[in-house]
């Protein structure tokens, strides 16, 4: 029964490292495309 709850701990640390990685990644972009469009072409 342990090796199950430490198996969806493991799979909702998962999870919530690849939200994690997705919204950074997605403030980075959006970052990016606000400061580049911003500059003068």
């Amino acid at each position: 029964m342990s090796d199950k709850s430490n198996i969806d701990e493991r799979e909702a640390d998962g999870v919530a490292d690849s939200i994690a990685v997705t919204g950074i990644i997605a403030v980075v972009v959006l970052t990016m495309y606000i400061w580049l469009s911003g500059m003068p072409s």
